[in-house]
């Protein structure tokens, strides 16, 4: 399965789900395995009944909400359905995975269906072919923009980054939300802004090479990104400090004590991470030795060594004869210019993508249980779009166009890191 996309490390940490998959699990008495997975898309502090991922754990739900896939529901079909459950037909009304028509109420969420999958899956690998096409043709354009690019060495791994993550992924998400393609997720009562998916359980779809997420930090002034397909990220950052969710675990029977600890650990990590960023960026200023960046930087020198050993660890700093330099791309202030010519030059190939492809899209899909439920294709495309630029991106790294991120000997495999200056990125759409 698919890791979700927009996975911003702070406020996963914090507990606030942005675009995070939740792996639902069979509750109230039933053993069986679940037949859903549900995410959301978006911000939710909800929490319990007003809390659709968790209405959506229990299985005589699941069971429930994929026949009302196949037809409307009657009122004797939800009270069977949800007898054993504290949900109420009240609940999957307010959360609007529900909407009453007449005397039956139908499917009114994005639920896809094994064969919804399928399809969407297919589909969009042909789409996400035409539009990788689409950017190869102005391959000469996208090297002539990152030729001065200061680390000739970088430049593959830096278009990666630009084109599969900053323009198709967050870019994208931008773009089509704008040009009315894709939904904007709605607000709910309690302010909360978020659409909910499911998907079905037992598609068995191969995502590997499908760089259609990411996971960052925001720092103060200096963030850090990785765009990948969903593996395991140990050498990355943020990612390197997800394991504080594992270090916390034997605390959760004590709530206070566990919530006090995470916010402990979350306060110290960010503080790594801001440490890091102004190591990386005075590197990539040509701030390259420890006397320099003890004269440059005021981190105090245990956190400045342990930063440095962290970032040499993981090979986002390089050392030769006593100078550092960057093993990933950085973004400084310096390269704003270029990087917004590269994201100016893909936005525009997107849009012309989109305005001769997307009538064509939603056509071809038509026929997926949403649509037949009456859910708009705008709340449809989100997902599509996804599979959509992931095949695009898949495409782009096979043919060389960029770096692959699986290719042999990769130290970073199925991933690339970004460091960037927030003067210069936007950063994800949340």
């Amino acid at each position: 399965m698919r890791k979700c996309l927009g996975y911003v490390f702070t406020s996963v940490l914090l507990g606030a789900a942005w675009g995070q998959m939740v792996h639902t699990s069979g509750r109230s008495g039933d053993s069986s395995a679940p037949l859903l997975h549900t995410g959301v898309t978006g911000q939710i502090t909800a929490s319990g009944l007003d809390d659709p991922q968790y209405v959506l754990s229990f299985t005589p739900v699941q069971r429930l909400m994929l026949l009302a896939v196949q037809r409307p529901l009657t009122d004797a079909d939800i009270q069977t359905g949800l007898q054993s459950t504290p949900v109420s037909l009240s609940n999957l009304l307010s959360l609007n995975l529900l909407r009453q028509d007449g005397r039956a109420y139908r499917l009114n969420y994005l639920l896809l269906t094994v064969r919804d999958q399928k399809m969407m899956y297919a589909a969009s690998e042909r789409f996400g072919e035409s539009l990788a096409t689409a950017f190869e043709g102005r391959r000469a354009e996208f090297h002539r923009i990152l030729k001065n690019y200061t680390n000739p060495t970088l430049r593959s791994q830096l278009l990666f980054d630009l084109v599969a993550g900053v323009a198709l992924n967050w870019g994208g998400l931008d773009l089509t939300t704008e040009l009315g393609y894709r939904i904007t997720p709605p607000h709910h009562a309690n302010a909360d802004v978020y659409f909910v998916h499911s998907e079905e359980v037992g598609a068995n779809l191969d995502f590997r090479g499908l760089y259609l997420d990411s996971e960052t930090a925001t720092g103060s002034t200096i963030s850090f990104s990785t765009f990948g397909d969903g593996g395991s990220r140990l050498e990355g950052l943020p990612d390197a400090f997800d394991g504080v969710e594992m270090a916390t675990e034997d605390w959760r029977s004590l709530p206070q004590v566990y919530g006090a600890l995470r916010s402990e650990y979350i306060t110290y990590i960010l503080i790594a991470l801001d440490d890091a960023g102004r190591l990386m960026n005075a590197v990539a200023h040509g701030v390259d030795t420890e006397a320099a960046l003890t004269e440059k930087l005021s981190i105090p020198q245990e956190r400045r060594a342990a930063a440095i050993r962290l970032l040499t660890a993981i090979g986002y700093l390089k050392q030769s004869d006593s100078r550092y330099s960057a093993g990933v791309p950085v973004l400084t202030e310096n390269d704003k210019p270029m990087v917004d010519e590269a994201l100016q030059l893909s936005r525009k190939i997107m849009a012309d993508w989109l305005e001769e492809n997307y009538p064509v899209m939603r056509e071809q899909l038509a026929d997926l249980s949403p649509m037949r439920n009456g859910v708009p294709f705008s709340l449809m495309f989100s997902e599509a779009w996804h599979y959509t630029f992931g095949f695009a991106t898949k495409r782009l790294a096979e043919t060389g166009f960029y770096a692959n991120p699986h290719e042999h000997g990769s130290r970073y495999d199925g991933y690339a890191p970004l460091v960037w200056a927030n003067s210069v990125l936007k950063g994800p759409t949340r």
